[in-house]
């Protein structure tokens, strides 16, 4: 974004809601991340072999808003390390929800993707929150600071968050997208089939057994959310999609 400070950096996101709250009515397109002009919930291509890392598709463009809108219409923006970083700030002015994913899947993903957090680094996190970049820095080995900054994530989202505002994607999964509608005020939007991808077969390639015995040995904030036998269960959901 190229600010310097968080408080900076929150001004330009109440600034961009503001603009695009104003311009979606008017112009039925929005600014977003995209793919061939339209919002996909895969933005990751590819499955993981072991000479390939996923790559994104896509990129920031727009899409054409093709459905009726009330005067008071919901926006969300997504933002996943940016967002966290500026929790402390952003949480005051704008309404913040936290969606999680089980953390054995979470790290199993991070292992097949082209992206920074691959090798341990997560930059939007990191230039707001000097913290984390010297923790970051200081450690040499890559899933040691991929399991920091799973914690960092949900650590973020504890402090900062409301619980009721922390949302399970299992649960939102097995709910049809009930829980996400109920909590964004829409309770009678209609409920729909919804895949768990906990066990993508992209993430077959990876050692689902170092992973969970790294989560289990470094513990962390993700334990009051999720159980243990949760991280197992999603382990033998990958090892089974082998």
């Amino acid at each position: 974004m190229g600010v310097e400070s968080p408080q900076e950096a929150c001004n330009r996101i109440e600034e961009f809601v503001r603009r695009a709250r104003t311009r979606i009515p008017v112009e039925r397109r929005a600014p977003s991340v995209q793919v061939d002009g339209r919002l996909d919930d895969d933005r990751v291509a590819g499955w993981g072999r072991t000479d390939r890392l996923r790559r994104t598709r896509g990129g920031q463009g727009e899409i054409l808003i093709d459905k009726a809108l009330s005067g008071d219409f919901t926006l969300l923006i997504k933002h996943n390390a940016l967002f966290a970083a500026l929790l402390p700030e952003l949480a005051s002015t704008v309404a913040c929800l936290a969606l999680v994913r089980n953390p054995l899947a979470v790290l199993a993903s991070w292992q097949t993707v082209d992206l920074p957090i691959h090798r341990g680094r997560i930059p939007a996190g990191e230039q707001h929150d000097p913290a984390l970049r010297e923790a970051l820095h200081g450690e040499d080995d890559v899933l040691r600071r991929q399991i920091m900054i799973l914690n960092w994530f949900f650590d973020r989202y504890r402090t900062h968050l409301k619980p009721q505002n922390i949302l399970r994607y299992e649960d939102v999964v097995e709910s049809g997208g009930r829980r996400l509608f109920d909590r964004l005020g829409h309770g009678d939007a209609p409920s729909a089939p919804l895949e768990n991808r906990n066990d993508n077969r992209a993430y077959a390639g990876t050692d689902v057994d170092e992973l969970l015995a790294a989560l289990m040995r470094e513990g962390g904030a993700w334990s009051p959310i999720y159980a243990v036998a949760d991280c197992e269960r999603v382990a033998d959901m990958i090892r089974s999609a082998r």
